[in-house]
């Protein structure tokens, strides 16, 4: 009796182990820096052969929190990878727990330090810290009398582009910005002195460990503000050629209609006729009260342009979401909060 009881107990414990140990061998670092930058947006992954499917939980301690709430998560076989990224401003990035529960039980392992490094002086970085970035496109257009408007539409990995900013800049801000797992994009603007022909930046590659320069030629179409930027609708010189087209039809149609005496044609020729009135129709007036912000671009994350000193009654250019575009003095054009709007 007291050796079959003896067995048990040895079972029970053995059991015990084996599911403490499987739990140990099922969850572990996979990929882990050696060290990183200062503002550096950088992976942590833990491997698992689990499935996918497995509800796991992983608890950070020391307040640390990724930037992405949810992991990238990759079936490669037998093995899942679950992908988290972090970014620390620090000098020493340290996680003193992670504590991570799958299939019910929980395991804590060991704690992480990453040493942080500064890097070197750059006179032309960006503050973007990366494993690759590329300009997708970029559009410059008049933003007064003196300076100029480029909107650079950006692709980067492992980035931190919230903190973009061009030491040449004499406005900037960001709009859009979006991150899929280590995709990140975003749109960037950067007011400039008109005579400067050039943009230039650099951002830090993380692969190959050294400053990367980017640079954008600033071309100006002699034709027209809006033509970039989409200002003014009235002026655009692709709005004359429409106007020259609708013209064009109107004239055909009235003549098919006294040739051929089919009322279709005139039917056409008048709704070309409505058309055209349209682009001839002033565009709105709107208030705007003293002391409004305006903003280079429609969005929270914008740099204030100037302040209104003084209640106006301006043009309204273009509207979206809850901001007004406006043209103000000078021809400096912007953007107000639509709760800056007042009766006239």
């Amino acid at each position: 009796m007291y050796n079959s009881s003896s067995y048990f107990l040895r079972f029970i414990f053995l059991l015990l182990l084996f599911s403490l140990g499987a739990l140990a061998n099922d969850v572990e670092y996979s990929y882990v820096p050696k060290k990183v930058y200062e503002k550096q947006v950088f992976p942590i992954s833990f491997l698992t052969t689990s499935n996918k499917e497995d509800k796991i939980r992983f608890e950070f301690g020391g307040n640390k929190v990724p930037v992405l709430k949810e992991p990238v998560v990759i079936k490669n076989g037998s093995k899942t990878f679950y992908t988290f990224y972090f970014k620390t401003t620090e000098s020493l990035f340290e996680i003193p727990i992670i504590r991570i529960t799958l299939k019910g039980k929980s395991k804590n392992l060991s704690r992480l330090k990453i040493p942080v490094e500064q890097l070197p002086d750059n006179k032309d970085f960006s503050g973007v810290i990366a494993s690759g970035l590329k300009i997708k496109s970029y559009q410059a257009s008049v933003y007064d009398e003196t300076t100029n408007l480029i909107a650079i539409s950006l692709e980067a990995y492992d980035a931190n582009l919230e903190d973009m900013y061009v030491p040449s800049a004499l406005k900037d801000g960001l709009e859009n910005l979006n991150r899929t797992g280590s995709k990140m994009e975003a749109q960037y603007y950067i007011v400039l002195p008109s005579e400067q022909t050039r943009l230039k930046f650099s951002y830090f590659d993380t692969i190959k460990h050294t400053f990367i320069d980017k640079e954008i030629p600033i071309s100006i179409d002699d034709g027209s503000v809006a033509a970039q930027t989409d200002l003014n609708p009235q002026d655009d010189s692709f709005e004359v050629l429409k106007k020259y087209t609708l013209v064009g039809m109107i004239s055909l149609f009235m003549l098919l209609f006294l040739w051929k005496r089919d009322y279709f044609y005139l039917i056409i020729g008048v709704v070309s006729a409505v058309i055209l009135l349209t682009f001839f129709m002033p565009l709105a007036k709107v208030c705007i009260k003293a002391g409004s912000a305006l903003y280079i671009i429609p969005s929270a994350n914008s740099t204030v342009s100037v302040y209104i000193d003084e209640k106006i009654q301006t043009t309204k250019l273009a509207e979206r979401n809850e901001y007004i575009k406006i043209e103000y003095k000078n021809g400096v054009i912007g953007w107000i909060k639509n709760e800056n709007i007042c009766n006239p």
